[in-house]
């Protein structure tokens, strides 16, 4: 059985898309079906999406059949009028609603009827203008609250802007301060001027961060007070500090410290009202100054005189402000002026384009005031302003459309009136039959005086004249009828032979009156005849009501490439397509039924379903391909296509170049050669490539180089005669690729250059390290003998001396200090010797695999004594490092310099308690040694590590130790690091790489 609602079949299953389809075609009034949009996480209704809107809807919204914006974007002023809250509360009550309005908004104006009812997840609004109904007095409602909303917001405007002009020009500085931290909100140009600051420099920061010189001279106290306790604070010539022009001025104010409060009460910041008082401070204390130097008389003149020049400062002031007051009220004037000169051109330029005609008359003489377009193209232009509707288009006096105005303009009542015929002249001066659907609506004032009438027409003379032709034409039809009538069982017989579905049902019930074999085909196994729609299909309400509204109207219905499934009894279900046509079936001029006629159209719906998935699917293709495609037409190489990989190169978007001359959307690359390279293609249609050419293309706007490199192979594109139509350019850009090579080829001269230099320099500094160690080792060598002798003559001397000189205070203080004069002389020998030895063990100690807890564990037995003798404890976690590679006798000396100086530095105060920690990450080893000892500054921290260097004298030591560690760690590529506090410890990390287990 056919599974199609919409199909206007007797037995077909129903498909409510199809019903919908026919009654958007077919209403006379605005239906739009739209979908609810949700805040995101939430299910507050925020918006509607369109589904869609029907021819009716798109005519009276001027809108698309599909439109890409939602409601409130297309529509903002519906929510403030109240139209979204109305498609709001129907959509989540389910119930039907009805609303009247006015809506003057948004590119419309007219009275509009609204019906919206929820049907599953879509709202379903069916609109209509209003014109059929009395809407007196509800346009004088709306147009009196709109005049009261109107003035309200100017006032509230004229309000808001004085509200500027007291603040912008006020003579005393003015600030409003938010929060704890006293944000910045207001600062008037005064109180920027007397703080030295712009208003960029201060608004949005807090008080004391803008303004830092004041902090701590009271005003934190005393604003806090206003915020704790709500009570405003004056002050009288408060001291404070202010940065103005690069220097630091005493200043003094006169302030008021007022609070502020949010709508619920509560006090969010205060606004300070201040003038500066400096110079009057000034001038009291020098005027104070003066009396203990002259006598009352003396004060009194001087304050009198410098009162006098107060005033006349004050004066000149004053007389400036008002000055600047003046101009910037004419500039505002003339802002204001500029502003409804463009609303009035605006409304103009609106009005000029409505499709219907408008003209507004005044007075009651009816005098052109203003006309469209529109009514200039009806009345051939005759609408001259200034001139009476009578001298202008004196037809109309005798057809009483003078007598209709002045009834309009006496009564105040608009009039509306439905296809009223009107004869007017045309350019040509003929008189022409016109038919009008026309609106007289009075013009009222402020004091609700009639001042003229607004005039809004529609010329439907084509409307009148094709229904008027349909009426003749379904008179002939119906005689025709007649003749045939005598005649309908031939026509019968041509039924049964048509391949064509046919069906007659008459009556308003629709009973099945005949039905040929085609029809029968699509309803195997059904007996219909005799039966009415009801029967056969009980459950199509639908269905049903489309039938009845073609049996009441006698409107033909069509439906196209409607799907239908067919099961034949002896053969598989298939998928068909039928055009159907429903048309009321007339005798003697009375509709008795309707009628049906079906055409199955499944091959061209096939073919067509099949050309539109390969067009979809070679658009894909071309747009996903990875490669560059364009192709250009004609001689002038028009861009056709071009997809999103070509964008790329050329630097722009494809959108951009489409349609346009090759050379004209991209100049940039014009004079490179690409002319004779693409009309030699369109001349020979030889085939012609580019391998990493260079060429400049415009494109420094999207992070590209401008300067490129590609690869293109241009092809001609050939007609169906074999001409040469356009060419075709495919191919890919390898500017990373050019300049990547070119980059390599520098760096591996650089490379080169770099490593003749490094050897050259390696095997100077080979030589240099050889001769100072020789020189070292020579050195430390040569002095041992010198030094050994001056150590013996000492104590030959200390034996030769009598016991009375051995007794001199001097005597032993002189041998004493030669004593230790030698020490430290045999020391440094020490020092170079083991600097000499560390060379030698940096550059002969290969990697080996070592168990790092049997190397610890050995230099823990090494160090036992020393530990316990200092009474320290080692904690050792090496676990997660059980094998490293690296020289056992470096890595020996490394741990153990580390753990003496652990114990050497402990702190007298609290146990030492040593921990040695290792662990693998990503690409190398960690090695941790922390202790609780004394710590290290920050400076000793950066002395740490070099030649000799002692940061303790209060225990033993050649300050070589940490220095060879640091050596070893950067021989191995490694890292030395350590974190300390003074008083906290400290811990050395040392950071080795893995490096790859030598090979057997």
């Amino acid at each position: 059985m056919a599974d199609s609602l919409a199909s206007g079949l007797p037995g077909a299953a129903p498909n409510p898309a199809g019903l919908v389809e026919v009654l958007l075609n077919v209403s006379l009034t605005g239906t739009m079906l739209l979908r609810p949009l949700y805040a995101a996480g939430s299910e507050e209704l925020i918006d509607f999406d369109w589904v869609r809107l029907n021819n009716s809807a798109q005519r009276m919204l001027r809108l698309p059949e599909h439109p890409a914006q939602s409601f409130l974007t297309l529509f903002p002023s519906a929510r403030q009028v109240g139209v979204f809250s109305f498609y709001q509360a129907a959509f989540l009550s389910g119930q039907l609603a009805h609303r009247q309005n006015l809506y003057q908004h948004d590119g419309l104006d007219g009275y509009y009827v609204l019906a919206a009812q929820r049907h599953e997840d879509l709202l379903v609004v069916n609109f209509s203008d209003a014109n059929e109904q009395s809407r007196t007095t509800i346009e004088k409602e709306l147009r009196a609250s709109q005049a009261r909303e109107t003035a309200a917001r100017a006032a509230a405007e004229r309000q808001r802007g004085e509200l500027e002009r007291v603040f912008e020009q006020a003579p005393v500085a003015i600030a409003v301060y938010r929060g704890p931290q006293y944000i910045i909100e207001l600062a008037n140009p005064t109180v920027c001027r007397l703080w030295g600051r712009t208003a960029e420099q201060i608004v949005g920061k807090g008080l004391f961060e803008a303004l830092p010189e004041v902090a701590g001279m009271g005003y934190e106290e005393l604003l806090d007070g206003v915020m704790a306790t709500g009570v405003p604070y004056v002050a009288h010539a408060m001291e404070a500090v202010h940065e103005r022009e690069g220097r630091r001025d005493t200043v003094y104010w006169d302030f008021v410290y007022v609070p502020m409060y949010e709508a619920d009460g509560s006090i969010y910041g205060a606004m300070v009202v201040a003038t500066e008082v400096t110079e009057q401070v000034l001038g009291r204390r020098q005027l104070e100054e003066k009396e203990r130097q002259t006598n009352f008389l003396n004060e009194e003149l001087q304050a009198a005189n410098e009162e006098i020049l107060a005033n006349n400062a004050e004066l000149g002031s004053a007389q400036q402000q008002l000055r600047q007051l003046n101009q910037q009220l004419e500039a505002r004037v003339q802002e204001r002026t500029y502003q409804l000169e463009e609303q009035q051109s605006l409304l103009r330029q609106i009005l000029g384009q409505l499709p219907a005609a408008v003209a507004t008359l005044s007075g009651p003489e009816h005098r052109f005031a203003f006309a469209n377009a529109g009514y200039q193209q009806l009345v051939a232009g005759r609408a001259t302003l200034g001139q009476t509707v009578a001298e202008a288009l004196p037809e109309v006096v005798e057809q009483g459309i003078i007598n209709l105005l002045d009834h309009v303009y006496a009564s105040r009542e608009p009039f509306i009136g439905r296809e009223i015929a009107l004869i007017l002249v045309t350019e040509e001066g003929v008189p022409t039959q016109h038919y009008f659907d026309f609106t007289y609506q009075p013009l009222v004032d402020g004091q609700n005086q009639v001042q003229g009438i607004l005039v809004f027409a529609i010329d439907v003379t084509e409307q009148v004249r094709t229904r008027r032709q349909t009426e003749t034409l379904q008179a002939a039809m119906l005689a025709v009828a007649q003749r045939q009538q005598a005649e309908r069982e031939n026509v019968y017989q041509l039924f049964e032979q048509a391949p064509a579905a046919i069906c007659l049902m008459r009556e308003r019930g629709h009973r099945i009156d005949y039905l040929n074999p085609a029809y029968q085909a699509l309803f195997p196994g059904q007996l219909l005849q005799g039966k009415t729609l009801a029967q056969v299909q009980p459950d199509a309400r639908e269905l049903l009501t489309l039938f009845d509204g073609v049996y009441a109207t006698g409107t033909t219905q069509t439906q196209r490439e409607v799907p239908l499934t067919v099961a034949p009894s002896d053969q598989p279900a298939e998928a068909r397509y039928f055009d159907f046509t429903y048309q009321a079936y007339r005798e003697q001029g009375r509709i008795v039924g309707v009628s049906l006629f079906g055409t199955d159209v499944t091959d061209r719906v096939l073919a067509r379903q099949a050309r539109e998935a390969q067009q979809a699917e070679l658009q894909r293709i071309f747009e996903q391909a990875p490669v560059a495609i364009a192709i250009m037409r004609g001689p002038q190489l028009i861009i056709e296509l071009a997809n999103a990989a070509v964008g790329a190169i050329w630097g722009r978007p494809p959108a951009q170049t489409l349609g346009r001359p090759y050379f004209e959307a991209l100049p940039d690359t014009a004079g490179q050669g690409f002319e004779e390279i693409l009309h030699g293609v369109l001349q020979t249609g030889e085939a012609f490539s580019i391998v990493e050419a260079p060429v400049q293309l415009a494109r420094a706007h999207t992070g590209l180089p401008t300067q490129g490199y590609v690869n293109f192979i241009f092809q001609p594109l050939y007609g169906e005669d074999r001409q040469i139509t356009g060419l075709i350019a495919m191919g890919t850009e390898v500017t990373d690729q050019v300049l990547a090579r070119q980059q390599v080829h520098t760096l591996n001269q650089e490379l080169r250059t770099a490593n003749e230099e490094l050897n050259d320099a390696n095997k100077r500094l080979t030589r240099t390290n050889t001769d100072l160690d020789t020189f070292v080792y020579s050195a430390s060598h040569d002095l041992k003998s010198p030094i050994t002798n001056i150590e013996g003559l000492l104590l030959a001397l200390r034996q030769q001396l009598p016991p009375a000189a051995m007794q001199a205070e001097l005597v032993a203080r002189l041998l004493s200090m030669m004593d230790g004069a030698v020490s430290r002389f045999q020391e440094t020998l020490g020092h170079l010797t083991d600097v000499s030895r560390l060379q030698q063990v940096l550059l002969g100690q290969p990697a080996e695999a070592v168990e790092l807890p049997a190397l610890v564990e050995a230099v823990r037995l090494d160090m036992l004594p020393e530990f316990t003798a200092a009474g320290a404890t080692l904690t050792v976690d090496v676990a997660g490092c059980p094998t490293l590679y690296f020289s056992a006798k470096n890595l020996r000396s490394m741990l153990y310099n580390l753990l003496s100086n652990a114990v050497k530095y402990r702190d007298p105060a609290r146990p030492a308690h040593v921990e040695l920690r290792c662990h693998p990450s990503p690409g190398q080893v960690v090695l941790e040694v922390q202790d609780n000892g004394m710590g290290l500054s920050e400076l000793q921290q950066s002395e740490l590590f070099r030649l000799f260097r002692r940061l303790h004298t209060h225990v033993p030591g050649s300050g070589v130790g940490l220095y060879m560690v640091k050596k070893m760690v950067d021989n191995a590529d490694g890292t030395l690091a350590v974190q300390s506090q003074p008083g906290a410890g400290s811990t050395f990390t040392i950071t080795l790489p893995l490096p790859t287990p030598p090979q057997a």
